[in-house]
């Protein structure tokens, strides 16, 4: 007596033709998904370093997707003033008391400045250069690039974290796809 068991791997090669197809799309996926993950870490550290808004952190963070990769990348750019939690009188109309903001090292105050919205609805931190009162300028406060660079190993290893998560999903999701 003879039992011969054949293995029937219809199944299993049309699993491994759908994962072939569908492959390049599943990787885009979690690219995106990883850009995301690592960018959350980051900019949560960022904003826990310099004290601020997490969406003002997350807008200057963009993620780059090319082929095979994704890249965080960050303008060199320095900030408004205005956005380190400048506070004074708005608008001054010559009672100025100066602005103050609040800075990593603690507060910083300038005597002279002022808050004014611009008539395209900006709004920022200024001051005037010389005795004219058409010379203003605005102040800036220090630039996120070197922050962002000391923070670099929390968003790649989440990344690396993430990736792996990602690709995992994306391909049992192909695979569960009739």
């Amino acid at each position: 007596m003879r039992v011969e068991v054949k293995l029937n791997d219809t199944d299993l090669k049309a699993a491994v033709e759908r994962l072939k197809a569908k492959m390049p799309q599943a990787i885009a996926r979690a690219l995106k998904r990883t850009g995301v993950s690592a960018r959350l870490a980051m900019s949560t550290a960022i904003v826990e370093d310099t004290g601020l808004p997490a969406k003002r952190v997350k807008d200057e963070i963009k993620i780059a997707q090319s082929a095979g990769a994704v890249q965080l990348q960050i303008a060199g750019r320095r900030l408004p003033l205005v956005d380190f939690k400048a506070k004074g009188p708005e608008p001054s109309r010559g009672r100025g008391r100066g602005v103050s903001w609040k800075l990593r090292g603690g507060r910083g105050r300038d005597p002279h400045a002022f808050i004014a919205t611009m008539p395209s609805g900006h709004r920022g931190v200024f001051r005037r250069r010389g005795t004219s009162r058409l010379t203003i300028s605005e102040l800036f406060g220090p630039s996120l690039v070197r922050v962002f660079e000391k923070y670099l190993p929390i968003g790649a290893e989440r990344g690396q974290e993430a990736l792996v998560t990602n690709l995992k999903h994306e391909m049992d999701f192909v695979l569960s796809r009739r």
